[in-house]
């Protein structure tokens, strides 16, 4: 078990490298790039290559008794070591359109537990670290939750799954039904920034299914360490395997469990 020392220390030697691979993203953004397809929908250029690859170069240097687990090249967590999760380009359908809500993102978990994690958006001039039991910041600043009370004056955000066109649990459903219930939703296309700004208040709470370890890893940390609550969608414990999350200010928790609830009642909202 690491102390919370210990966890500091590499929440910053990840805030070190994941600076670095995100500034290699900001390189080439907004120039030809080659895409291909994982999916119908589902992205992939050379840079999320190129970049976790830099990212595995220097995270095994700094962490070299640690499991490696990235969206692009895989890798397995044995369970008896420390794993580390990484996302080169969190939003890559968004960066290869020239969007700037994108990320790298890296965390370094005990079990199926976030201990320090960096995320960083380079367009945006964001830079988030935490580890455990020393808060969560943004550009150095500590953040907090949101105070809101109120799911009808409520900013939220949510995502929707690769397979939306296949499959019926699409998330369609929670969305319209929440869409009546709040004051916006917000779909930006970043899990992992999306749980930052849940973090630093900007939004008050923030739901998804069928997230990977790396999309959520980090940000989870942030919303625990800024004051807010996160579980599953169905308000139980969060898993870093099955991806269901919801992520909230925490007054706002067990009405939006409710909600969730109540919209997974509906009828399924499919294609034409």
């Amino acid at each position: 078990m690491m102390s919370l020392d210990e966890c500091a220390d590499a929440a910053d030697e990840l805030l070190r490298i994941t600076t670095e691979a995100a500034q290699a993203t900001l390189a080439r953004w907004r120039t030809p790039l080659e895409v291909t397809h994982k999916g119908a929908i589902d992205l992939v250029t050379q840079v999320d290559l190129s970049t976790e690859a830099l990212l595995r170069k220097r995270l095994t240097r700094a962490f070299p008794g640690c499991d490696l687990v990235g969206e692009e090249t895989g890798g397995e967590a044995s369970g008896t070591r420390p794993v580390l999760y990484l996302d080169p380009l969190d939003g890559t359908t968004n960066y290869a359109h020239g969007h700037a809500f994108f990320c790298t993102t890296v965390a370094l978990c005990i079990g199926d537990q976030a201990v320090a994690g960096a995320v960083v958006a380079p367009a945006l001039g964001w830079s988030y670290v935490a580890s455990s039991q020393r808060g969560a910041r943004r550009n150095g600043a500590l953040v907090r939750v949101s105070r809101a009370t109120s799911l009808d004056a409520a900013l939220l955000a949510t995502g929707f799954p690769y397979d939306l066109r296949e499959h019926p649990e699409n998330n369609l459903r929670e969305f319209n039904h929440l869409a009546f219930r709040c004051q916006g939703i917000r779909r930006c296309g970043s899990a992992a920034l999306d749980l930052c700004l849940t973090a630093d208040g900007t939004y008050d709470a923030y739901w998804e299914r069928k997230l990977k370890p790396w999309d959520l890893a980090a940000g989870s940390l942030f919303v625990r360490e800024a004051g807010g609550v996160v579980t599953d969608t169905e308000g139980g414990p969060l898993s870093l395997l099955r991806g269901s999350l919801l992520a909230t200010n925490g007054a706002l928790h067990l009405p939006l469990v409710e909600a969730l609830r109540e919209a997974r009642e509906r009828p399924v909202v499919t294609p034409a």
